[in-house]
Protein backbone atom coordinates (compact mmCIF):
# COMPACT_ATOMS: atom_id res chain seq x y z
CA UNK A 1 0.00 0.00 0.00
CA UNK A 2 2.77 2.40 0.60
CA UNK A 3 4.33 1.82 -2.82
CA UNK A 4 0.93 2.66 -4.14
CA UNK A 5 0.84 6.08 -2.24
CA UNK A 6 4.39 7.00 -3.43
CA UNK A 7 3.23 6.06 -7.10
CA UNK A 8 0.08 8.14 -6.25
CA UNK A 9 1.97 11.05 -5.49
CA UNK A 10 4.29 10.64 -8.25
CA UNK A 11 1.69 10.55 -10.30
CA UNK A 12 -0.40 13.91 -8.99
CA UNK A 13 2.99 15.97 -9.28
CA UNK A 14 3.22 14.38 -13.11
CA UNK A 15 2.70 17.52 -15.36
CA UNK A 16 2.34 15.75 -18.93
CA UNK A 17 2.41 12.61 -21.12
CA UNK A 18 2.16 10.97 -17.33
CA UNK A 19 0.59 7.82 -18.32
CA UNK A 20 3.23 7.22 -21.69
CA UNK A 21 5.61 7.79 -19.35
CA UNK A 22 4.31 4.52 -17.04
CA UNK A 23 3.95 7.47 -13.79
CA UNK A 24 0.01 7.24 -13.92
CA UNK A 25 -0.28 3.62 -15.31
CA UNK A 26 -2.04 1.54 -13.39
CA UNK A 27 -3.71 -1.74 -13.31
CA UNK A 28 -7.75 -2.06 -12.72
CA UNK A 29 -7.14 -3.79 -9.60
CA UNK A 30 -4.24 -1.34 -8.31
CA UNK A 31 -6.98 1.88 -9.81
CA UNK A 32 -9.42 0.32 -7.12
CA UNK A 33 -7.32 0.80 -4.65
CA UNK A 34 -5.82 3.96 -5.54
CA UNK A 35 -9.62 5.25 -5.45
CA UNK A 36 -9.43 3.88 -1.54
CA UNK A 37 -6.44 5.98 -0.86
CA UNK A 38 -8.08 9.46 -2.65
CA UNK A 39 -10.95 9.05 -0.87
CA UNK A 40 -8.56 9.88 2.61
CA UNK A 41 -6.71 12.45 0.97
CA UNK A 42 -8.14 15.97 1.52
CA UNK A 43 -6.71 19.42 0.80
CA UNK A 44 -8.12 22.65 2.97
CA UNK A 45 -11.60 22.74 1.72
CA UNK A 46 -14.14 19.61 -0.42
CA UNK A 47 -13.81 21.61 -3.44
CA UNK A 48 -10.06 21.50 -3.70
CA UNK A 49 -9.88 18.10 -2.35
CA UNK A 50 -12.33 16.62 -5.50
CA UNK A 51 -10.49 18.95 -8.01
CA UNK A 52 -7.64 16.83 -6.93
CA UNK A 53 -8.31 13.55 -6.63
CA UNK A 54 -9.79 14.61 -10.19
CA UNK A 55 -6.70 15.43 -11.24
CA UNK A 56 -4.92 12.27 -10.39
CA UNK A 57 -7.61 9.67 -12.38
CA UNK A 58 -8.17 12.17 -15.06
CA UNK A 59 -4.55 10.88 -15.99
CA UNK A 60 -5.23 7.33 -15.06
CA UNK A 61 -8.34 7.11 -17.04
CA UNK A 62 -10.38 10.18 -18.40
CA UNK A 63 -13.41 8.23 -19.60
CA UNK A 64 -13.87 7.12 -15.78
CA UNK A 65 -12.43 9.98 -14.03
CA UNK A 66 -15.86 11.79 -13.22
CA UNK A 67 -17.71 8.81 -11.78
CA UNK A 68 -14.05 7.31 -9.69
CA UNK A 69 -14.24 11.09 -8.52
CA UNK A 70 -17.53 11.17 -7.19
CA UNK A 71 -16.83 7.54 -5.64
CA UNK A 72 -14.57 8.51 -3.57
CA UNK A 73 -17.49 10.83 -1.62
CA UNK A 74 -20.42 8.50 -2.33
CA UNK A 75 -21.89 10.32 -4.88
CA UNK A 76 -21.13 7.77 -8.32
CA UNK A 77 -24.87 7.86 -8.84
CA UNK A 78 -24.46 11.60 -10.04
CA UNK A 79 -21.61 10.41 -12.75
CA UNK A 80 -23.97 9.95 -15.67
CA UNK A 81 -25.50 13.03 -15.55
CA UNK A 82 -22.42 15.04 -15.46
CA UNK A 83 -21.21 13.04 -18.00
CA UNK A 84 -24.72 14.03 -20.29
CA UNK A 85 -24.07 17.03 -21.82
CA UNK A 86 -27.81 17.40 -22.37
CA UNK A 87 -28.42 16.81 -18.53
CA UNK A 88 -29.03 20.14 -17.08
CA UNK A 89 -30.13 19.64 -13.18
CA UNK A 90 -31.81 16.46 -11.32
CA UNK A 91 -34.46 15.80 -8.70
CA UNK A 92 -33.40 13.00 -6.09
CA UNK A 93 -35.96 11.50 -3.79
CA UNK A 94 -34.39 8.53 -1.62
CA UNK A 95 -36.63 5.56 -2.80
CA UNK A 96 -38.26 7.35 -5.69
CA UNK A 97 -37.50 7.63 -9.54
CA UNK A 98 -34.82 10.06 -10.47
CA UNK A 99 -36.37 13.10 -12.75
CA UNK A 100 -34.03 15.04 -14.90
CA UNK A 101 -33.90 18.13 -17.11
CA UNK A 102 -32.27 17.92 -20.36
CA UNK A 103 -32.62 20.64 -23.17
CA UNK A 104 -35.83 19.55 -24.86
CA UNK A 105 -37.49 19.07 -21.15
CA UNK A 106 -38.34 16.77 -18.28
CA UNK A 107 -38.32 13.62 -17.90
CA UNK A 108 -38.10 10.32 -15.15
CA UNK A 109 -35.34 7.91 -15.95
CA UNK A 110 -35.78 3.87 -15.04
CA UNK A 111 -33.69 4.22 -11.80
CA UNK A 112 -34.33 4.81 -7.96
CA UNK A 113 -32.52 7.47 -6.18
CA UNK A 114 -30.30 6.16 -3.38
CA UNK A 115 -30.73 7.06 -0.34
CA UNK A 116 -26.58 6.85 0.30
CA UNK A 117 -26.63 9.80 -2.21
CA UNK A 118 -28.84 12.07 -0.07
CA UNK A 119 -26.35 11.37 2.99
CA UNK A 120 -23.28 11.86 0.80
CA UNK A 121 -24.57 15.49 -0.24
CA UNK A 122 -25.47 15.92 3.56
CA UNK A 123 -22.05 15.18 4.37
CA UNK A 124 -20.72 17.26 1.83
CA UNK A 125 -23.00 20.27 3.40
CA UNK A 126 -21.61 19.89 6.81
CA UNK A 127 -17.92 19.79 5.42
CA UNK A 128 -19.36 23.55 3.58
CA UNK A 129 -19.92 24.23 7.11
CA UNK A 130 -23.93 24.21 6.46
CA UNK A 131 -25.91 24.54 9.67
CA UNK A 132 -27.51 21.21 9.54
CA UNK A 133 -30.12 21.69 12.35
CA UNK A 134 -34.37 21.65 12.30
CA UNK A 135 -34.04 25.13 12.37
CA UNK A 136 -32.40 25.58 8.94
CA UNK A 137 -34.33 22.55 6.72
CA UNK A 138 -34.10 24.44 3.61
CA UNK A 139 -30.68 25.21 2.38
CA UNK A 140 -28.21 25.73 -0.50
CA UNK A 141 -24.27 25.46 -1.56
CA UNK A 142 -22.00 24.80 -4.22
CA UNK A 143 -19.84 22.31 -5.34
CA UNK A 144 -16.94 22.53 -8.14
CA UNK A 145 -14.10 20.37 -9.28
CA UNK A 146 -12.60 19.91 -13.06
CA UNK A 147 -14.85 22.32 -14.63
CA UNK A 148 -18.22 21.15 -13.08
CA UNK A 149 -19.80 23.72 -10.79
CA UNK A 150 -22.74 21.78 -8.88
CA UNK A 151 -25.56 24.06 -7.11
CA UNK A 152 -27.16 21.67 -4.80
CA UNK A 153 -30.56 22.40 -3.05
CA UNK A 154 -31.77 20.16 -0.28
CA UNK A 155 -34.96 19.99 1.18
CA UNK A 156 -35.35 18.50 4.53
CA UNK A 157 -38.92 17.85 7.07
CA UNK A 158 -41.04 19.12 8.27
CA UNK A 159 -41.05 21.59 5.29
CA UNK A 160 -41.61 18.50 2.87
CA UNK A 161 -42.48 15.39 3.79
CA UNK A 162 -39.41 13.59 2.55
CA UNK A 163 -35.63 14.47 2.20
CA UNK A 164 -35.14 15.46 -1.35
CA UNK A 165 -32.20 17.04 -3.28
CA UNK A 166 -32.06 19.56 -6.70
CA UNK A 167 -28.43 19.29 -8.05
CA UNK A 168 -27.88 21.70 -11.25
CA UNK A 169 -24.98 20.92 -13.33
CA UNK A 170 -23.06 24.29 -15.21
CA UNK A 171 -19.61 22.40 -17.18
CA UNK A 172 -18.82 25.61 -18.60
CA UNK A 173 -18.11 29.14 -18.28
CA UNK A 174 -20.98 31.47 -20.83
CA UNK A 175 -20.22 34.62 -21.73
CA UNK A 176 -22.30 37.14 -23.07
CA UNK A 177 -20.91 36.60 -26.42
CA UNK A 178 -21.96 33.05 -26.25
CA UNK A 179 -25.49 34.30 -25.07
CA UNK A 180 -26.09 36.62 -27.95
CA UNK A 181 -24.64 33.73 -30.23
CA UNK A 182 -27.99 31.75 -29.01
CA UNK A 183 -29.82 33.86 -29.28
CA UNK A 184 -30.84 33.90 -25.17
CA UNK A 185 -30.21 37.75 -25.81
CA UNK A 186 -29.91 40.37 -28.16
CA UNK A 187 -26.85 42.84 -28.99
CA UNK A 188 -29.48 46.11 -28.68
CA UNK A 189 -30.73 44.06 -24.94
CA UNK A 190 -26.89 43.73 -24.39
CA UNK A 191 -25.79 47.01 -25.38
CA UNK A 192 -28.41 48.69 -23.22
CA UNK A 193 -27.26 46.17 -19.84
CA UNK A 194 -23.76 47.70 -20.71
CA UNK A 195 -24.75 51.14 -21.01
CA UNK A 196 -27.10 50.59 -17.14
CA UNK A 197 -23.29 49.27 -15.74
CA UNK A 198 -21.79 52.37 -16.71
CA UNK A 199 -24.38 54.57 -15.21
CA UNK A 200 -23.73 52.80 -12.22
CA UNK A 201 -27.43 51.57 -11.79
CA UNK A 202 -28.43 48.52 -9.77
CA UNK A 203 -29.19 45.24 -11.95
CA UNK A 204 -32.08 42.88 -10.67
CA UNK A 205 -32.07 39.51 -13.37
CA UNK A 206 -35.68 38.11 -12.77
CA UNK A 207 -37.77 35.17 -13.95
CA UNK A 208 -38.94 31.64 -13.45
CA UNK A 209 -36.90 29.14 -11.86
CA UNK A 210 -34.29 27.56 -14.36
CA UNK A 211 -34.36 30.51 -16.48
CA UNK A 212 -30.69 31.00 -16.77
CA UNK A 213 -30.55 33.98 -14.07
CA UNK A 214 -27.19 33.21 -12.73
CA UNK A 215 -25.74 31.93 -15.73
CA UNK A 216 -26.58 35.58 -17.09
CA UNK A 217 -25.86 37.55 -13.89
CA UNK A 218 -21.84 35.21 -13.91
CA UNK A 219 -21.44 36.57 -17.58
CA UNK A 220 -22.52 40.41 -16.87
CA UNK A 221 -19.95 40.23 -13.76
CA UNK A 222 -17.41 39.57 -16.64
CA UNK A 223 -18.71 43.28 -18.53
CA UNK A 224 -17.40 44.87 -15.00
CA UNK A 225 -13.81 45.69 -15.45
CA UNK A 226 -11.94 43.02 -13.30
CA UNK A 227 -10.07 45.44 -10.59
CA UNK A 228 -12.76 46.77 -9.02
CA UNK A 229 -13.51 45.01 -5.91
CA UNK A 230 -16.62 42.63 -6.20
CA UNK A 231 -17.87 41.80 -3.22
CA UNK A 232 -20.21 38.34 -3.55
CA UNK A 233 -23.14 37.31 -1.27
CA UNK A 234 -24.06 33.92 -2.26
CA UNK A 235 -24.81 30.37 -0.19
CA UNK A 236 -24.31 28.81 -3.42
CA UNK A 237 -21.43 29.89 -4.02
CA UNK A 238 -21.86 29.90 -8.08
CA UNK A 239 -19.62 32.34 -9.13
CA UNK A 240 -16.12 31.29 -9.89
CA UNK A 241 -13.25 32.27 -8.71
CA UNK A 242 -11.34 34.17 -11.05
CA UNK A 243 -7.63 35.05 -10.12
CA UNK A 244 -8.21 38.04 -12.16
CA UNK A 245 -11.25 39.68 -10.33
CA UNK A 246 -10.48 41.22 -6.99
CA UNK A 247 -13.27 39.44 -5.68
CA UNK A 248 -14.59 38.44 -1.87
CA UNK A 249 -17.15 35.98 -1.29
CA UNK A 250 -19.34 36.05 1.46
CA UNK A 251 -21.05 32.09 2.54
CA UNK A 252 -24.03 33.74 4.49
CA UNK A 253 -26.42 36.75 4.04
CA UNK A 254 -26.30 36.77 7.88
CA UNK A 255 -22.80 38.39 7.56
CA UNK A 256 -23.34 41.06 5.73
CA UNK A 257 -23.94 44.20 7.14
CA UNK A 258 -20.97 43.64 9.22
CA UNK A 259 -18.63 43.24 5.93
CA UNK A 260 -20.37 46.37 4.24
CA UNK A 261 -19.61 48.37 7.26
CA UNK A 262 -16.07 47.77 7.41
CA UNK A 263 -15.31 47.51 3.68
CA UNK A 264 -17.61 49.79 2.53
CA UNK A 265 -15.18 52.43 1.16
CA UNK A 266 -13.53 49.72 -0.70
CA UNK A 267 -16.35 47.90 -2.53
CA UNK A 268 -17.68 48.68 -5.72
CA UNK A 269 -19.83 46.13 -6.73
CA UNK A 270 -22.27 44.19 -4.66
CA UNK A 271 -23.76 40.00 -6.22
CA UNK A 272 -26.22 38.38 -4.35
CA UNK A 273 -26.94 35.50 -5.22
CA UNK A 274 -30.46 35.41 -4.67
CA UNK A 275 -33.09 38.08 -3.56
CA UNK A 276 -34.82 35.37 -1.46
CA UNK A 277 -35.68 36.35 2.11
CA UNK A 278 -36.01 39.27 3.86
CA UNK A 279 -32.26 39.30 5.01
CA UNK A 280 -31.33 38.82 0.87
CA UNK A 281 -33.42 42.20 0.68
CA UNK A 282 -32.16 43.78 2.99
CA UNK A 283 -28.45 43.49 2.11
CA UNK A 284 -30.26 44.45 -1.15
CA UNK A 285 -31.03 47.87 0.44
CA UNK A 286 -28.09 48.25 2.33
CA UNK A 287 -26.00 48.07 0.04
CA UNK A 288 -27.61 50.49 -2.63
CA UNK A 289 -28.37 52.83 0.29
CA UNK A 290 -24.94 53.02 0.35
CA UNK A 291 -24.18 53.88 -3.12
CA UNK A 292 -22.87 50.61 -4.15
CA UNK A 293 -23.77 49.53 -7.52
CA UNK A 294 -25.56 46.19 -6.58
CA UNK A 295 -26.71 43.16 -8.96
CA UNK A 296 -28.42 40.12 -7.82
CA UNK A 297 -31.16 37.53 -9.25
CA UNK A 298 -34.73 37.29 -8.07
CA UNK A 299 -38.05 34.86 -9.20
CA UNK A 300 -40.56 37.09 -10.77
CA UNK A 301 -42.49 35.35 -13.55
CA UNK A 302 -42.70 39.22 -15.30
CA UNK A 303 -41.93 42.59 -15.29
CA UNK A 304 -44.48 43.80 -12.86
CA UNK A 305 -44.35 40.90 -10.60
CA UNK A 306 -40.60 41.84 -10.15
CA UNK A 307 -41.29 45.58 -9.98
CA UNK A 308 -44.22 44.68 -6.92
CA UNK A 309 -41.61 42.22 -5.54
CA UNK A 310 -38.90 44.92 -5.00
CA UNK A 311 -41.53 47.62 -3.90
CA UNK A 312 -42.83 45.39 -1.13
CA UNK A 313 -39.93 44.46 0.10
CA UNK A 314 -39.17 48.31 0.34
CA UNK A 315 -37.13 48.68 -2.54
CA UNK A 316 -36.79 51.89 -4.54
CA UNK A 317 -36.97 51.05 -8.66
CA UNK A 318 -35.29 54.52 -9.56
CA UNK A 319 -31.93 53.86 -10.82
CA UNK A 320 -32.75 49.93 -10.86
CA UNK A 321 -32.43 47.63 -13.93
CA UNK A 322 -34.57 44.97 -14.10
CA UNK A 323 -34.05 42.01 -16.78
CA UNK A 324 -36.75 39.76 -17.34
CA UNK A 325 -36.21 36.13 -18.80
CA UNK A 326 -38.86 33.57 -19.57
CA UNK A 327 -38.41 30.32 -19.86
CA UNK A 328 -40.76 28.15 -22.55
CA UNK A 329 -41.00 24.26 -23.05
CA UNK A 330 -41.10 23.05 -26.76
CA UNK A 331 -39.07 20.81 -28.98
CA UNK A 332 -36.31 22.63 -26.86
CA UNK A 333 -36.65 24.79 -23.36
CA UNK A 334 -36.21 28.03 -24.58
CA UNK A 335 -34.74 30.66 -22.43
CA UNK A 336 -34.09 34.27 -23.64
CA UNK A 337 -34.50 37.71 -22.34
CA UNK A 338 -38.24 38.67 -22.45
CA UNK A 339 -37.88 42.60 -21.69
CA UNK A 340 -35.65 45.35 -19.84
CA UNK A 341 -36.83 47.94 -17.82
CA UNK A 342 -35.43 50.88 -16.37
CA UNK A 343 -37.19 53.66 -14.23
Amino acid sequence: MLRLLTRLLECAECKRSCKEKGVCDFTEEETTLLISLLSRIYKKTIDETLDFRYDVLRKINQNTAVHATLATVGLEQLAEFLEDDDVEDVVLIPGRPIYITRRYGKEKIGKISEAKTLRALLKIAHLKGVELTTANPSFRYGLSFGGYRLRVSIDLPPIVPHPQAYVRVHRKKITAKDLVKSGFLTGEQLREIVAWLREGRHVVVSGPPGSGKTTLLAAIDDLIPPHLQRVYIDEADEFEDDPNKNQIKIRSVNKAKEVLASLNRNIDVIFIGELQYEDHFAAFRTASEMGLQTLATMHATNVEDAQKRLKRRGIELQNIGIVQLSKKYGAMVERKVAALYAK
